[in-house]
């Protein structure tokens, strides 16, 4: 953090992904150890499975929590609220019900002053339903961007916008331009794009069943 810190300078946000890889313990005193470099806020320090777990770090630091791309209703994020247990939260728009299900969440953190950082790791699909969110709620924080239609910011942060040996921007006619930080909203009709043609031809669905596996070859969570 330090060293983003001296490269970048403190006119840039900082936001930490754990992963929920650490135990609570583990969350508070990586979060007490970063906290003089003011990040904006650190995401899933703990597990999504238990939310007392997130409110327990969340009470012992001063770090912002972002968290909530595992959860998939409005309840969910409800009980969330209810333990105080972040200032961000993160709905998955491809998981929580489409921008409906987006929006009323949206709408539970509007009325308890939080904010909103869609997760966006997938597709410019994705990303135009996300920036549709962002541009109709008034509590819209930042998204995050996987870069797939910008070669110097794959290159310089390793976003190769390359899934399963699919192109990304290959999904569609137009990505979105990205510049200074900042994304124009899309004009076409729906949300905004327009997939390539044959789409279903060259990208046939399929589900492949992968997972993380530790250097011991156990599944770790992903």
């Amino acid at each position: 953090m330090g060293r983003y810190r001296e490269a970048v300078g403190n006119d840039v946000d900082l936001c930490i992904e754990v992963h929920r890889r650490l135990k609570p313990a583990g969350a508070i005193v990586l979060a007490e150890g970063i906290t003089p470099f003011h990040p904006c806020f650190i995401e899933d320090p703990v597990g999504a499975d238990n939310i007392d777990n997130m409110a327990e770090v969340a009470r012992k630091i001063s770090v912002p929590i972002a968290t909530g791309e595992r959860l998939s209703n409005p309840q969910e994020f409800a009980m969330l609220i209810r333990r105080k247990t972040a200032a961000y939260l993160r709905p998955h728009v491809c998981m929580c019900g489409g921008i409906t299900g987006a929006k009323k969440i949206a709408a539970l953190a509007e009325a308890n002053d939080l904010m909103v950082v869609p997760h966006n790791p997938l597709s410019p699909v994705s990303t135009a339903a996300c920036l549709q969110i962002a541009v109709s709620i008034p509590n819209f924080a930042l998204l995050e961007y996987p870069g797939d239609d910008q070669p110097a910011l794959s290159e310089r942060f390793g976003a190769t916008g390359v899934e399963g040996g699919v192109r990304k921007k290959d999904m569609v006619k137009e990505t979105f331009a990205c510049q200074d930080g900042f994304m124009s909203i899309p004009t076409r009709p729906g949300i905004g794009i327009a997939l390539s043609d044959r789409l279903e031809e060259r990208f046939p669905y399929r589900r492949p069943l992968k997972t993380r596996l530790h250097i011991d070859g156990s599944v770790v969570d992903q």
